[in-house]
């Protein structure tokens, strides 16, 4: 948990780690050199300050050589001046002795205690101490010549004496042997202390290395990678990051950044796809539009002929068919009426095509969208070809909206007719109005064929029709989906695939934007 926390305690850790190979590579450095100063003043010791055994015989053997002299056997000799002489040199180097045993004893006094025996420290001095006592003694016999010899044989027993006390005795300087000894075994500690801390220093180093890698260098080459993958347009790539600090609270923000460019540059794109398929969708009504104006105008002319012939066949028909059987007038005059009924009928069309191509304001009353319902679904029930279907109004209770009613049945027709044309012999229609706060739901199932996604898409674009056999223009569902956009409304499609069946659900606000909030009373049906 510890390691996981932060970048900065990973850092402390790496610190703790290089400070720890710092401090273990000093401690052996110190210990290393401790112990080669200790040996260093050891040595010093050794050759400046310690007393030599070889030193002390060398100066009890210096005092053989006075005493072994003999006079000359050859010729006469003064045996007065040869005394003295003896006793000279004997004096002289009794002197020098003396001096070098002095200097070994004040070199066995400055040893430590537990180097040397204190025991055999004191037996040794006062051995030395005793036997120059005595031989100080003995010397000023050598200047007797009488005395002489004597004194010199007892001195020369003293010093074998002394001499051979002095061989058996362990020499102070073979103390030193010992810890010489031990220091190289310090040195040979110090050295292995020294190798371990390099490979436990080279192994931290490692340590340093490989968590810089994975804690620091890693994370941030991923996140790299990431943001020229990003760059390069692929904003669906994330970062995959383990490392519990910053750096992973960086790449799940980098994630959630780029999920949501992605989500809006979706959503742009739709947008654009949606307002291209809308722009291509008005382009091609323009041109219904341009269409339908000069197609109207063609028309209106003889439709207006043929209603204003009819009208005037029709004030003649009882001169001209006077002497006709009633019969015959009647159904001449049925007829004519018929003419001008579908005439006067075709100049609505056309007039009507003439207001949606101009897009003139229409008059919006509150108006009964039950009612309106229910009239057009009677009225299409009564066509041949649709009576093998059934259509069901789920809605019965009456609900108001401001619209222009015309329109607005015009576009329950095409919605009914188009819902028909899906279904087969034996199809269902179900027909559901509802309030969902201050708009109307018209909502159309069918049982028919269904749509594809592809379909879809293209439904309200002008000329595009699925009717069986080719039939119809495929202007129902354009002029519709116009129609209510004028409303300020939306018509949504929705289908699982082919053969499932399909759903409009016509969305007209209940209150229209430019008309009054005050009350109204319903249209007359």
């Amino acid at each position: 948990m510890f390691l996981t926390c932060s970048i900065r305690r990973k850092l402390f850790v790496q610190f703790g780690l290089v400070s720890g190979m710092l401090l273990l590579m000093a401690i052996a450095a110190i210990i290393g050199l401790v112990s080669y100063r200790n040996v260093l003043s050891d040595l010093e010791y050794s050759i400046t300050k310690a007393p030599r055994k070889a030193d002390l015989i060398t100066a009890i053997d210096q005092l053989y050589l006075p005493l072994n002299k003999q006079p000359p056997e050859m010729g006469e000799y003064d045996a007065e001046a040869f005394a003295i002489f003896q006793h000279q040199n004997f004096r002289i180097e009794l002197n020098e002795a003396k001096k070098r045993i002095s200097r070994f004893i004040d070199r066995l006094d400055s040893m430590p205690n537990s180097s040397y025996e204190q025991r055999t420290r004191v037996l040794l001095v006062n051995k030395l101490r005793s036997n120059i006592s005595l031989l100080e003694e003995q010397q000023e016999l050598l200047i007797d010549p009488k005395e002489r010899a004597q004194a010199a044989q007892r001195m020369i027993g003293w010093l074998m004496s002394l001499h051979e006390f002095v061989n058996e005795m362990p020499d102070p300087f073979q103390v030193f042997v010992p810890r010489l000894a031990q220091a190289e075994e310090n040195l040979q500690f110090c050295l292995n202390i020294v190798i371990f801390s390099s490979v436990v220093s080279f192994l931290l180093f490692l340590g340093v290395i490989g968590t810089s890698n994975h804690w620091i260098f890693e994370p941030i080459k991923k996140l790299h990678k990431a943001a020229r993958r990003v760059a390069n347009g692929d904003f669906q790539y994330k970062v995959e990051l383990d490392t519990g600090d910053e750096m992973n609270e960086l790449a799940d923000v980098f994630n959630q950044v780029t999920a949501q460019f992605h989500e809006i540059n979706q959503d742009l794109d739709r947008k654009v796809r949606e307002k291209t398929t809308a722009l291509i969708r008005s382009e091609r009504l323009a041109g219904v539009g341009f269409l339908a104006t000069g197609v109207a105008h063609e028309i209106n002319n003889p439709l207006h002929v043929i209603s204003t012939i009819s009208e005037s066949l029709e004030m003649q028909a009882f001169s001209v068919l006077e002497n006709c059987p009633e019969e015959d007038r009647a159904l001449f005059t049925k007829y004519l009426g018929m003419i001008q009924t579908e005439a006067f009928r075709c100049q609505e069309i056309t007039e009507k095509l003439l207001s949606f191509a101009r897009g003139s304001e229409v008059a919006r009353i509150s108006t009964d969208l039950t009612h309106l319902v229910n009239e057009v679904v009677s009225m299409v029930s009564h066509l041949s070809k649709f009576q093998d279907r059934t259509i069901t109004i789920l809605t019965e209770d009456p609900i108001y909206a401001q619209v222009n009613p015309s329109e607005i049945k015009q576009v329950v027709l095409n919605m009914v007719s188009n819902a028909l044309e899906a279904t087969d012999s034996g199809g269902n229609l179900e027909i559901e109005l509802m309030c969902v706060n201050n708009q109307v739901d018209l909502i159309f199932r069918d049982d028919g064929c269904g749509m594809t996604a592809e379909v879809q898409e293209q439904l309200f674009d002008p000329f595009f029709t699925q009717r069986k056999g080719g039939g119809g223009t495929g202007l129902g569902l354009s002029i519709s989906h116009k129609i209510i956009e004028e409303h300020n409304g939306s018509i949504e499609v929705s289908s699982d695939g082919p053969g499932t069946g399909s759903t409009f659900r016509l969305r007209i606000p209940k209150v229209a934007e430019d008309f009054s909030n005050e009350d109204t009373l319903p249209a007359a049906a």
